[in-house]
Formats: C-alpha cells, structure tokens, sequence
C-alpha cells in the first residue's frame, strides 16, 4: 500500500483568495484624471499668457508712478506718453511713498486713528538711491490761515544738492525760468530765513499739493528704512523723533505705534535680537529638533499602552466630573435656596436667581447623566479602539519607512505652492500700462497769488490696468491651487491605506513585502482618476467658501445684520460640509486601496459600513482623535521643557523663548507627520474590520483576516477563536505530515499560510 497523500487544507484558488480583495484590479474613474489633466493643461496655457504680459519685478522691487521698475533698467510702454516713463532706474533701488500710509490696510490705520486722504492712484511714488533718513516736516502746511513759507522747500533743495533728491524726476534740473529763480533765491538763503520767506512762486504750498500727496515734491519725509525695497518708517525711527521734535502730529503718532506694536521695545532691535539668538543657540535648536524626532517615535512605539492607560483615566475623569458637576450645583442652589427661606423680605433678584440656579443644576444632571450612561454602556467599544491603537502601531513598526512619507508629501505640496506663487507673481503685474492724466489741487493764499505752469499743473501718472477678464483668471488659478493640494493629500492618503490594506488582508504578514511601494504604485497605476474625483469636490467647496468670504470682507459694511448672519451661517454650513466631505473621502479612498472600485462605488459602500458601525465610529473618531492630539502635545510639550532647561540661564541670550518657540513648532510639524501616519492607518484598520465582519463569519472557507486580538470584538468571536484554533491545528498536522515525508514542504506552504503572525 503506498503513501497516503494528505489532502491539502486548501485548493490554490482559496490560497489566492487568502490575499484579500487586493489583487484583481483595474483604472477606476478614468474620465477624472482626463478632466484633471486637461485643467493643468489650462493653468499651463494660462503661464504661459501671465508671463507674456506679467513681470514681477514690479511687484518685487516696487514700481514708481510712472510705471518704472526700481532698481532695473525700463523700456517705455507703447501707448503711454508720461514723459518719466521708460527711465534707467538702476542706480535707484528703492521705492519712496509721498504718503507711506496709502500702502497700510485699512485695518491698522484705523488702530492708529489715523487716515490718508491720498488716493493710492494718485499719492506719487519715487525710485530713490537711499532712503530718507531725517524728519522734513513743515507745521505750517496744516495750519489754516498761517503764514505760508519755504522751509520745505528749501530743506528738499539742500537734499537735491546732497544727492538725495525726493521729489519729481527733473523737478530741480528743469530748464523752466520759473525753477531757475527758485533755485537761485534758495542758494542765497539760510534754514531760519527759509521760516519768514514767502515770496509767490518760491513757497511751500506753491509745490505741494493741498489734497492728496501727487507733488511734485511730498508734503513731509519720515526717516525710514529698506523694508522689503521700499522706504518704511520704522518704530526705533519714530522713536527717536519724540526726542527732538515737539510738533504735536509726529509725537501723537508715534504713540499710537507704539501702542499698535504693544511694546516699549523697538521692531527693528527686536527683530536684531531675535536672529541673534538663534544664530547664537543653532546647537541647542538642533538637539531639540533631533529629540522631538526621537520623542515622537518613542510615543508610536508605546502608543498602544499609552493610548489604552489614557483612554480610561479620561472616562474616569469624566465619570468622576458627571458625578461631581451636578452635586456642586444642587448644593450651591440649596445653599441659595437655604438663605431666601431665611430672609424675612424675600427680594425679587433673589429668588430669580434660585431657580435660575435650580435650572442650571437641572440641564447639567441631565446632560451628565446621560454621558454617564454613555460610558457605561459604550465601554466596550472604547476596547476596540484600544485595539486598533495596538494593531496600527504593530503595522507601523512592519514599516518604518511609512513615516516618512509626509515629508515626500510636504516636498511636493511645497513645490506646487512656490510654482503657483511664481505664476501668481506674473498674473498679478500683467496689467496693461495705461496714462492717468488729472490736474493737482495747491492751497492758495489771498493777496500772494501764483500762477502755476502747466508743468506743474497738470501731471500723468502710468498705472496697470487690470484685463476686464482678470477675476476669471484668479478663479481659474485658485481652484488650480486647492485642487491641486487636496490632490496630492489624497494620494498620499491613499497611499498609506494600500500599505495598512496589504498588511490586514493577507494571513501571513511574513509574505507582505515592499507594501509602501506597492501602496503607491497601486495609486499612480490604477486609481489617480478617483483620487482626482475626490479631490475635486474638496476644491470646490474649498473655492466656494473663499468667493463666500469676499463677498463678506467687500460688502462688511454696507450689509444688515440678517444679511451678516446669514452670510456667517452660511460659511459655518459650508465648514461643516467640507469637514464630513473629508471624513467621507478618507474612508472612500481606503475602501478603493483594498477593493479597488471607484469613487461613487466606494462612497456608497463605506457610507453603508459607516452608518451600520455608527457607535464604533463616534467612539474611534472622537476619542482617537483626542488620544492623538495629546500625543502631540505631549511632543511639543517635552521638547519645550528641555529647551527651556538648555537655554533659560544662558546669559548670552536675549530671548530665550524665540528659539525654544522655533523648536517647539518643529516639533509639532514632526509630530503632526508621524501621527497623522497613524491616524490613517487607525481608519484604514477599522473599515477593513467591518468590511472583513460583513463578508466573513469565522467559519471554515470564511475565515476572519483580522487578527486575534481585533476578533474577540465581533459578535460571533468565541466560535470564530474557535475555529482559528481547529485551524491552527490542522496546520500542524499538515507540517507534521511534510517531515514525515507524506506532503512535500513546499506544497503545504501553498496549502496553508501560517497563522502566527495573524495571531499577533
């Protein structure tokens, strides 16, 4: 009688099944990615068009009001008859404002009690070669009735022979018999006659305009500094004003800077000791970014502990404080309702204020009894949780290098932001140079009139003139922008899901090789057109809310009430359903890792496991997401503290917090990397849960893929335990019967993986 064969446990096509719902896929929503492309082919034309027109020099460098690029040689535009357009403005790189307040928003001028009654189109804007750095202030100028004289003048005559000239190109060097007298009547006088020099034609009012600041020459000059190429007075600036002027504008407006930037300290040198100190404390900043980095991984490894101790204090804490809420409540009303009983003249606010207190002590009894029921009764399925916290953190150590893909994905977001600022750039500068022609307006004085030539007169400025298409462009380019984003978040998302689905959906977690790889292949081979899809509709709503907001900021203070609370509930409905469409999103992309449909699909049978789960849900959802954001704190926290320790007794530093606070962020940003691995991979565990709960039983041919730890939480987990075990047996029989010689070792691998790693 020869060898009996051992019939194996299973067939090759229910080894093949043992896989999961993994291996059988194609291309899901094809006609998104088509759409997709088509649209970058569209913000590619629409480059190309913004950097045919666009230049963001302009916008860098800052532009005079005759349209020349400061600190760059300029060609005269066509069309434009400005007589200053088209200047070589290299050997002046910055620019200085007649009126710097035009440039502040509206917002901060209002802070400051302080307004301008310059037109941005209007207030005249200089290339200069340096910034201005004294007070030209002429009190004169603002007072009715006064004597009018030349101090202003004369102070900017002295600055033009310095070099340093701040008004009208050409203003001084103009061949005009006029300027010609003004110049030589100012050689021949001093600052103190200036103050009494009022001859017509030679005076301040004479050039400088009464209403709006369009020159030719500014009604006052600020000290200020290159800030960003243009000429911006700073608060140490202003500072040292007050110590040597007395005029009642200046000092009343440095006050209010100072109390704007809620410091005695000036900007400009707390900006200087700022990047001193962190220049200073490099080595300290690097070991404290290195240990977040260790810290962070410390907590992925003894997360499930963690999770699993936190967990329960909290609903301890929270059992403890439904307990305790209401019974200080009731006592403080019979406390109450102790000394009214007491009052022989009971008062009506007395006792307005007992049951005032008696329905308080009501509503949060009833409140906090039924989250007292809720603990109760839910506390199994905080286990559950538990669970996933362990089974993700097992899987993540089976992938280490699953952490790091963030980083890949913060590379490439960054990327799109910095092309699309770029682009951004030209779109912005790409007006259409067009002249503005208007007359300016100078104060008069009766008896001492003047007689203003045309050159003075009349001016032309050059602005850029938007295309009566340009919103559209925005729109186009913004949507470009989010979709773009979300795009990119949703492959990543995806992603990871395909890494945690290959490890759930396989037996012998020993065979799962490469699974981060293979989770992006999947993604870029099969699925980009529904990561498109569901990309796009977060952009929408994302695009929506932004033209939402402004409406609101352009119409804030010509709406109603209603209209503004309409408006406000309105953006808080559209909040809430980009958070659900998200949530929705998220779980339809792991249900399209592991199963390989398309997005509709996938949303529609998600959504069913979702409602059918609904407890399991809110419960890994809320307190998941709680246990996951205190481990981040608790990063940012550790490595403050030993900043703190590092750098709080170093004399050499001025502000030990800015580097500690540069750290501190670092850590979060790393933190947020490696947990927000783990909290997809949580999700991902949990629909595969329910999606291997609704297709299996536990009995033989339908056996549970989750492990042993996640089957004690199914309805059916003694009888599926059960089985696992008659299963783990036959599957040492059959190793049994490959050494005896009866089955070859290779064909009873085929015939069962092993269980071992499934038990874990």
């Amino acid at each position: 009688m020869g060898k009996q064969k051992v019939k194996p446990f299973q067939t090759k096509e229910e080894d093949k099944k043992d896989v999961g719902p993994l291996k059988d896929r194609g291309c899901t929503d094809i006609i998104c990615i088509l759409i997709f492309i088509v649209f970058l082919g569209g913000m590619v034309v629409l480059a190309y068009f913004a950097f045919t027109l666009g230049d963001p020099w302009r916008l860098i460098n800052g532009y005079d009001s005759f349209g020349n690029t400061c600190g760059s040689t300029n060609v005269k535009p066509e069309g434009v008859t400005s007589t200053h357009a088209g200047k070589d403005m290299t050997e002046y790189p910055y620019l200085f404002y007649f009126d710097f307040r035009v440039m502040l928003p509206d917002s901060v001028l209002a802070i400051m009690g302080e307004s301008s009654d310059s037109p941005v189109e209007t207030t005249m804007m200089l290339c200069v070669k340096k910034c201005p750095e004294e007070l030209l202030y002429s009190p004169t100028l603002e007072v009715e009735d006064s004597t009018p004289n030349a101090l202003l003048m004369w102070q900017y005559y002295q600055l033009y022979k310095g070099g340093s000239d701040v008004c009208e190109y050409g203003f001084w060097d103009s061949e005009d018999q006029h300027i010609t007298d003004l110049k030589t009547a100012y050689d021949g006088k001093t600052e103190a006659e200036s103050l009494i020099f009022n001859e017509a034609g030679k005076r301040d009012i004479d050039y400088i305009t009464s209403t709006g600041s369009s020159g030719p020459c500014p009604p006052f000059v600020m000290p200020s500094s290159p800030v960003l190429n243009r000429c911006i007075p700073l608060l140490d600036q202003l500072t040292s004003l007050s110590q040597d002027i007395t005029e009642n504008q200046v000092a009343e407006f440095e006050e209010k800077l100072q109390v704007l930037f809620e410091t005695n300290v000036t900007a400009s040198q707390v900006m200087q000791y700022a990047m001193s100190d962190i220049m200073y404390s490099y080595r300290e900043i690097a070991v404290m970014c290195g240990s977040s980095l260790i810290i962070s991984f410390i907590i992925i490894l003894l997360l499930g502990w963690i999770a699993q101790i936190m967990i329960y204090a909290i609903a301890l804490l929270t059992a403890v404080a439904c307990i305790a809420g209401p019974a200080y409540f009731w006592y403080v009303w019979y406390e109450a309702k102790k000394d009214l009983d007491d009052d022989l003249v009971k008062l009506a606010s007395k006792e307005d204020n007992v049951e005032t207190l008696m329905i308080y002590a009501i509503i949060l009894s009833v409140v906090c009894l039924i989250v007292l029921l809720l603990i109760i009764f839910l506390r199994s399925r905080v286990g559950l949780m538990v669970t996933l916290f362990k089974e993700a953190g097992f899987m993540v150590m089976r992938m280490i290098s699953i952490l790091f893909t963030p980083i890949v994905l913060a590379l490439f977001i960054m990327a799109w932001a910095a092309l699309w600022s770029f682009v951004s750039g030209y779109i912005y500068t790409a007006g259409t140079p067009t002249d503005l022609t208007f007359e300016r307006e100078y104060r008069t004085v009766s008896g001492a009139e003047f007689q203003m030539p045309d050159s003075q007169k009349t001016t032309t400025f050059v602005y850029y003139q938007d295309h009566e298409y340009i919103i559209w462009v925005w729109l186009y380019h913004l949507f470009g922008l989010y979709w773009g984003t979300e795009f990119f978040l949703a492959c990543h998302e995806m992603a990871i899901a395909g890494a945690f689905c290959q490890f759930y959906w396989t037996r012998d977690k020993r065979k799962v090789y490469f699974p981060v790889l293979r989770g992006i292949w999947w993604v870029f081979r099969y699925h980009l057109g529904t990561v498109a899809f569901g990309s796009c509709i977060i952009a929408i709503i994302q695009l929506i809310r932004t033209i939402l907001a402004y409406i609101q900021n352009k119409t804030k203070d010509s709406q109603s009430e209603i209209v503004k609370y309409l408006l406000m509930c309105l953006q808080c409905c559209l909040w809430c359903f980009e958070k659900v469409m998200k949530f929705i999103n998220r779980n339809a992309y792991i249900y399209t890792a592991f199963k390989g449909s398309n997005f509709c699909s996938s949303c529609k049978k998600v959504f069913g496991l979702l409602m059918s789960n609904l407890v399991r849900v809110g419960v890994v959802n809320c307190i998941g997401s709680f246990i996951l954001f205190l481990g981040k704190f608790l990063v940012v926290i550790v490595t403050g503290i030993l900043g703190y320790f590092m750098m709080s007794r170093d004399e050499g530093l001025y502000y030990w917090a800015v580097p500690v606070l540069i750290a501190a962020i670092f850590a979060f940003a790393v933190a947020h990397t490696f947990f927000s691995v783990y909290e997809i991979g949580i999700d991902t565990i949990f629909i595969c849960f329910a999606e291997d709960e609704t297709i299996n039983d536990g009995t033989p041919g339908r056996e549970y893929y989750m492990s042993k730890n996640l089957m004690q939480w199914v309805d059916n987990s003694s009888e599926a335990l059960k089985n696992l075990k008659k299963k783990k047996g036959q599957q040492r029989a059959q190793a049994k019967a490959a050494k005896s010689g009866e089955v070859a070792p290779q064909q009873t691998e085929q015939m069962y993986p092993s269980l071992e790693m499934s038990e874990k």
